[in-house]
C-alpha cells in the first residue's frame, strides 16, 4: 500500500533510492517494479520490520535489475556522502520524530540538486479524530508525536531548500478503520466491528475491487488518511 504516485514526476530510471524509514519495504517494492534499473536502499531502526524487509526482498528480487539492500541506520545521521541520492522517500515518519526538522536537513544533505524528495504524514483532521477518541492512541510507544499543519510543513520543508511541486491525499477508506479502532481501543482485537472493516481493508488492498477503488479515490480528496507531498531539491 504505497503513499505516493511513483510515476507521477520524471525521476533518474538508473539513478538510487533511499527510504527514510522503509519499515518492512513497501516503497522499496513500489520502486522496483516500477524502476527495474533503480538502486533502492532501505534504512529503518527497527530490527524486526528489516528482517520483514529482507524475507519480501527474496520475493521480489527477481523484477529488479540493479537490486536492493537495508540497512540499519537513523535518520538524524544519514550514513551516505552528500549529493549521492537521486530519490528519497519518508512515508509516515516525520511524525514519529522528536526532532523531524534534523531528518529533513539531512535528506537535503544527502539528496542531488534536482533529486525528488516524496514525504507523507497523517492528514490533519483525520488524524485529529484519532486523537480524540482515544488518548491511549496519542500515548502508545514510539507512537504520532504531534499533528502536523499541512502547510506548515510544506512551507518548513521549502525553507530547508526544496520547490514544492505538489501534494494528494491517499487510502480515505483506511481513516474509519482507525476511527473505529480508537473508539473500541481497550476491545479493538476482539471488536466486530473492527475484524469486519479488516477484512474489507484486506481485500481492497489485495483485490483492488473496482467499487472499493471508486470510493477510496473520490473520497481522497476529503478524508484521505495519508498527505503525501512531493518535492525537488533545488
Amino acid at each position: 500500500m504505497l503513499t505516493f504516485n511513483l510515476k507521477k514526476y520524471e525521476l533518474n530510471k538508473n539513478g538510487i533510492m533511499l527510504d527514510v524509514g522503509c519499515g518492512e519495504g513497501r516503497h522499496i517494492f513500489g520502486v522496483m517494479q516500477d524502476y527495474p534499473r533503480m538502486k533502492c536502499i532501505g534504512l529503518d531502526m527497527d530490527d524486526a520490520s528489516l528482517l520483514k524487509a529482507h524475507k519480501g526482498y527474496e520475493y521480489f528480487e527477481s523484477i529488479s535489475n540493479a537490486g536492493a539492500e537495508f540497512l540499519k541506520g537513523s535518520a538524524y545521521s544519514l550514513p551516505f556522502p552528500d549529493e549521492s541520492i537521486d530519490l528519497i522517500v519518508c512515508s509516515e515518519v516525520l511524525e514519529h520524530l522528536h526532532e523531524y526538522n534534523e531528518a529533513v536537513y539531512e535528506i537535503h544533505r544527502v539528496l542531488k540538486p534536482g533529486g525528488k524528495f516524496y514525504a507523507s504524514v497523517p492528514a490533519s483532521w483525520p488524524e485529529k479524530v484519532c486523537w480524540a477518541l482515544s488518548k491511549d492512541y496519542q500515548n502508545q510507544p514510539g507512537g504520532h508525536l504531534r499533528i502536523f499543519s499541512q502547510l506548515g510543513l510544506v512551507s518548513e520543508i521549502k525553507g530547508v531548500g526544496f520547490k514544492f511541486l505538489s501534494s494528494e491525499k491517499f487510502h480515505s477508506i483506511h481513516a474509519p478503520y482507525w476511527w473505529l479502532r480508537c473508539f473500541f481501543w481497550n476491545s479493538q482485537d476482539s471488536n466486530l466491528l473492527v475484524k469486519l472493516y479488516k477484512k474489507m481493508l484486506e481485500r481492497h488492498i489485495l483485490k483492488k475491487p473496482f467499487f472499493l477503488n471508486l470510493i477510496d479515490k473520490i473520497l481522497n480528496p476529503l478524508m484521505g488518511k495519508s498527505f503525501s507531498m512531493y518535492f525537488e531539491k533545488l
